[in-house]
């Protein structure tokens, strides 16, 4: 019931979210406020669930089914979101944990910390230049930025959506494993001459663990909240298109249906995520 009370209330907040701007408007004297506005998009919105269309949405001088296109764009946002993360983990423990002890290592996150001053959205701007630039360089197109195209692949907005959480949670398991380095246990286990994968994978891991586990939310709220600069800018087809239309304005049932889609994939990716971790825990350090 508490899950179900939680989803209640991310629905209701999702509503008032996306009614403000049905609500409010400003004539040459005052602003007004009307919230019968809300309970009337509502109240259709509800009725639209129940027959199981989901209500349309407009994209230029067509009108179409939120019901067909929902299944499609959750699918794409979630492939860019599930991989996103899944890269942002990996990583972390790969150069933040495992491979932390090498040269080469400590110079990438030298250099990640000079990158971590950069907000992401700077970030996401400066690697759509760099493929402009290379576009320009080479003719090879591996961007569109055209309002009536698509994006071109697949891969570029992946790549660049991954940046900002991978760097995020790399930065912080890097910390974790620097202080719990140093502690007196694990100089016990290197006295009595254990290997240093068994020390990494046994001691260390299981140390680092519940501070991964804690930056796993703020790493999959950093994703959600580039996705949507990235499906924007990158013309994804996803689930903010629904909310960000380049050809219609803001519309109630298409934007509340987008939210909420990317609410409950980001915890769909939580839960995929913490699996994973689950299974490599029984394989490698359980077992």
């Amino acid at each position: 019931m508490t899950y179900v009370k939680q989803l209640i209330a991310m629905f209701l907040l999702v509503v008032v979210v996306c009614s403000a701007p049905f609500m409010l408007y400003a004539d040459e004297d005052e602003v007004h406020v009307e919230p019968e506005r809300m309970v009337i998009l509502t109240v259709y919105l509800l009725e639209q669930i129940a027959d199981g269309s989901l209500g349309t949405y407009w994209v230029g001088n067509t009108e179409r089914s939120i019901a067909q296109d929902i299944g499609p764009f959750a699918l794409s946002s979630f492939r860019l979101l599930f991989f996103s993360v899944l890269i942002a983990v990996t990583a972390s423990l790969l150069f933040g944990l495992f491979l932390q002890r090498f040269g080469v290592v400590r110079q990438l996150q030298r250099v990640l910390d000079v990158i971590t001053t950069v907000p992401d959205f700077i970030l996401i701007l400066l690697a759509i230049l760099g493929c402009i630039q290379f576009y320009k360089a080479t003719g090879i197109q591996i961007i569109s930025l055209s309002p009536f195209n698509d994006s071109t692949n697949n891969w570029l907005p992946l790549t660049i959506l991954s940046i900002g959480p991978t760097i995020f949670l790399m930065k912080g398991v890097s910390l974790k494993y620097a202080q719990i380095g140093g502690e007196d246990y694990i100089r016990t286990v290197l006295a009595k001459g254990m290997g240093i994968w068994h020390i990494l994978i046994h001691h260390v891991y299981k140390n680092v663990k519940p501070f991964l586990l804690a930056d796993l939310k703020k790493t999959i709220a950093i994703t959600v909240t580039n996705l949507f600069v990235v499906e924007y800018l990158l013309n994804v087809v996803g689930l903010t298109r629904f909310i960000f239309s380049k050809n219609a304005d803001l519309q109630f049932n298409a934007a509340v249906m987008g939210l909420m889609g990317i609410i409950l994939l980001s915890i769909l990716v939580y839960v995929l995520i913490r699996a994973i971790l689950y299974l490599f825990e029984r394989v490698f350090v359980y077992k």
